[in-house]
């Protein structure tokens, strides 16, 4: 019994591992807490994914196709390899039609540590009540974000106004992101 549950722990917190503790930083974030490092185990989450595959190759081959155990240890260890790429099509959200005057912004985003940061940036820009829509890529640092004209006072409302009135509310949820405005066609000293 003992070796039953060490070998079902093991290939449950090898899957843990291969989300890049996802899990663990979501629900750290739903306390306002901050990365906890856990994405230094991206760059080997191919490798973590391969060990928990073979652990539970060896686990339906040790106690069989009917193991309800068997089968309850991959559907957890499943949903924890997946749940970077739930966060990431999250974090995307999905397409809307904006009628209103609006104003795309493109931010560069600094201080990024894994996909449940850019969670919280989307979150919080999200609850701006002059924001369209957002998507934050974590892969490659960025922010779109849909934004009406005609905010605080009714008044338009220039893309850099708007920009530097963004970079403050991610600035806001924790004092180590930071974000620059993208000016396209500017190149990399447009930030």
């Amino acid at each position: 019994m003992g070796r039953r549950i060490l070998s079902d722990a093991t290939t449950v917190v090898t899957a843990l591992l291969s989300s890049s503790c996802c899990i663990i930083q979501l629900l750290l974030n739903i306390f306002s807490y901050s990365c906890a490092g856990f994405a230094v185990f991206t760059p080997y989450r191919s490798y973590l994914t391969s060990t928990t595959l073979i652990f539970l190759s060896l686990l339906f081959f040790k106690s069989g196709w009917k193991s309800r155990r068997a089968w309850t240890t991959t559907m957890i260890s499943l949903l924890l390899m997946v749940t970077p790429e739930i966060v990431s099509w999250l974090n995307i959200g999905s397409t809307t039609t904006i009628e209103t005057s609006s104003t795309m912004v493109l931010l560069h985003l600094d201080g990024l540590g894994c996909l449940a940061c850019a969670n919280r940036i989307k979150n919080a820009l999200a609850a701006v009540d002059w924001v369209e829509s957002v998507s934050v890529f974590f892969d490659n640092s960025s922010a779109i974000i849909q934004c009406n004209d005609y905010y605080y006072d009714g008044s338009h409302q220039e893309q850099s106004t708007i920009a530097a009135a963004l970079v403050q509310v991610i600035k806001s949820v924790d004092p180590k992101y930071d974000a620059s405005l993208i000016v396209p066609g500017a190149g990399a000293q447009g930030r």
